[in-house]
């Protein structure tokens, strides 16, 4: 099956609070602030023009999870294949401006995602600011009731591939085309995003992650560790909204699809999937995320 989806797009979230949210995930993870308004504020750690908005609004939700198009003609196919997937189609656009085509879509299981193409490259390389820029915006981890449904949703409406699973299909990882072990995570349970991640350059930046919490009279939620699936080494914060930010390094790159193997893994006390190093998450982290939402 061809690759529709070449990586990571962006995300659109809808807070009371934009600027507040913005700043609290430049401060602690270090994106730096791309443009400013009364509506939208928009941020990136990289020559995108954007990876994550805040859009104003009385709600705490996310308004749809972008996913880059492997070619303006996938974003047509992507959009044939949801049709015949009872998907309510939302919009033939973006929520950001500056995203030539898109289309905006919800799901059975009650995710909202764009399919579009190339946020724009057009930003300086280096800025003067935080000192721990990451990467990129690496992946979202979502929720549905039913994940191997969705699973097959990802693979044949989003031409993703399987890298990992667990014996039951409680968690599975699918990938892009760019390799890297998984663009959308899903995990079982009532509709949301859980967590959405970032690719660090090194683990002094998730060091500097925790102490920046804690000067802010914060903690981690969980971390650091080393998942079993994927391979990085991991932490996690709750953000201001509610939603779990992930900052992480190492990720595993599958760089043959013919050669490699999806692996399946046990959930059973046994278990590394999660955390190759120590605990499982707690009780906090389980039940953080936020719900998916229309907005005009």
């Amino acid at each position: 099956m061809t690759y529709l989806i070449r990586q990571m797009g962006h995300i659109a979230l809808a807070t009371p609070d934009p600027e507040g949210s913005a700043q609290d995930l430049s401060d602690i993870v270090g994106l730096a602030i791309i443009e400013r308004g009364t509506e939208l504020v928009t941020l990136s750690c990289n020559s995108r023009r954007h990876e994550v908005g805040y859009f104003k609004s009385e709600k705490r939700a996310v308004l749809a999870v972008g996913l880059e198009a492997a070619n303006p003609e996938a974003i047509d196919e992507v959009r044939r294949r949801a049709v015949g997937r009872h998907c309510e189609i939302l919009a033939d656009h973006s929520y950001f401006p500056h995203v030539d085509r898109a289309v905006r879509l919800r799901t059975p299981h009650g995710l909202i995602f764009e399919v579009h193409t190339p946020v724009p490259r057009d930003q300086p390389a280096r800025r003067i600011g935080h000192g721990a820029t990451p990467v990129r915006l690496e992946h979202v981890n979502v929720r549905v009731e039913d994940a191997r449904d969705f699973g097959d949703f990802c693979a044949n409406v989003f031409g993703m591939k399987l890298s990992d699973r667990t014996t039951n299909d409680e968690l599975m990882w699918f990938r892009a085309a760019d390799g890297f072990h998984h663009t959308i995570a899903i995990g079982t349970g009532p509709a949301k995003l859980h967590h959405y991640g970032f690719d660090a350059n090194c683990f002094e930046d998730i060091a500097m992650v925790a102490d920046t919490l804690s000067v802010k009279g914060r903690t981690m939620l969980w971390g650091p560790g080393r998942h079993g699936a994927g391979d990085n080494i991991f932490s996690y914060y709750a953000d201001p909204n509610g939603c779990v930010v992930e900052t992480s390094i190492e990720m595993e790159r599958i760089d043959c699809d013919a050669l490699f193997k999806p692996r399946t893994w046990s959930l059973g006390p046994e278990s590394r999937v999660r955390n190759l190093w120590g605990p499982l998450e707690g009780a906090d982290y389980r039940a953080a995320g936020i719900p998916f939402a229309v907005e005009p």
